[in-house]
This record gives C-alpha cells, sequence and structure tokens, in this order.
C-alpha cells in the first residue's frame, strides 16, 4: 500500500512541475497580431450538399479585431424536391474570430450584426470556405 501510495505521489509531483512550467499567455502575445497567424478552422464541402464549416474573421474599418460581432449562418439546399434549411450561429472573440459549428452547405447567406456597427448581409460560396473568410465592419454614421 505505502508503495502505491509513494509512485501516486511521485507522479502527481511529475505532474505538478510540468504545468508549473512557464505556458504562453495572451498577455505575451503581442496585441496587434494578425489574424492570418490563428489557424484556420474553416472547412469546404466535400460534395453539394455536404456538411462544412465557417472561420470567420471580423474587423473594424482601421484593421482592430471586433469582439462580440454575432455571426448568423444560413444554409438553404434541397432534398428530395424539398427545401432543406440549416443554420449555424456565434459571436466573434477578442481576436475578431467566429469558428460556428458545422452545418450542410447549399446556398449560404451570412449576416453579421454589431453594436455600433452596420449590419451587413453577403452571400458566400460553400468552395470559399476552405480559407477564413474576412470581413470588415462599417460603423454606423
Amino acid at each position: 500500500m505505502r508503495k502505491l501510495l509513494s509512485a501516486s505521489l511521485l507522479i502527481a509531483a511529475m505532474f505538478g512541475a510540468a504545468l508549473a512550467q512557464e505556458q504562453p499567455t495572451p498577455s505575451s502575445t503581442p496585441q496587434n497580431a494578425e489574424s492570418s497567424s490563428i489557424p484556420n478552422m474553416g472547412r469546404a464541402p466535400d460534395q453539394p450538399g455536404g456538411i462544412g464549416r465557417l472561420d470567420l474573421r471580423v474587423v473594424d474599418q482601421a484593421g482592430a479585431p471586433l469582439k462580440g460581432v454575432y455571426a448568423y449562418l444560413e444554409s438553404v439546399t434541397r432534398r428530395n424536391m424539398e427545401p432543406f434549411r440549416c443554420e449555424t450561429w456565434d459571436w466573434t472573440d477578442a481576436r475578431g474570430v467566429a469558428v460556428p459549428r458545422p452545418i450542410h452547405m447549399g446556398r449560404l447567406k451570412l449576416t453579421l450584426k454589431a453594436k455600433g456597427y452596420q449590419t451587413q448581409e453577403i452571400e458566400v460560396s460553400p468552395a470559399s470556405l476552405a480559407e477564413p473568410v474576412r470581413m470588415t465592419m462599417a460603423s454606423k454614421k
């Protein structure tokens, strides 16, 4: 029993030492780091009606990332001659990035809303989701 307890304490001490090592923190990253350094998490569908995922990057007119932009992606396709609608949404983080859940891809409409900025609605090609979709929000006048 003592050997088991000793081994457990030794393992816990090793994990504790590993966790205590210096970890990169968000504050150690330059504030103006470009969103191009963020890995792409988007995915274009393999076939019409296939599953895809939006990786959205939003900035203001000065190029600064915008946090709290509501991104709503709607997809409409046909299944058995009937319209089939999927939707997904997310909010941008402090880096201006939003990666909503994957959905079935058809005709895509992206809507962006943020307090103090003009609402934007655009059509997005499913094939363009292979790369991050970059948007610039214009402030309300």
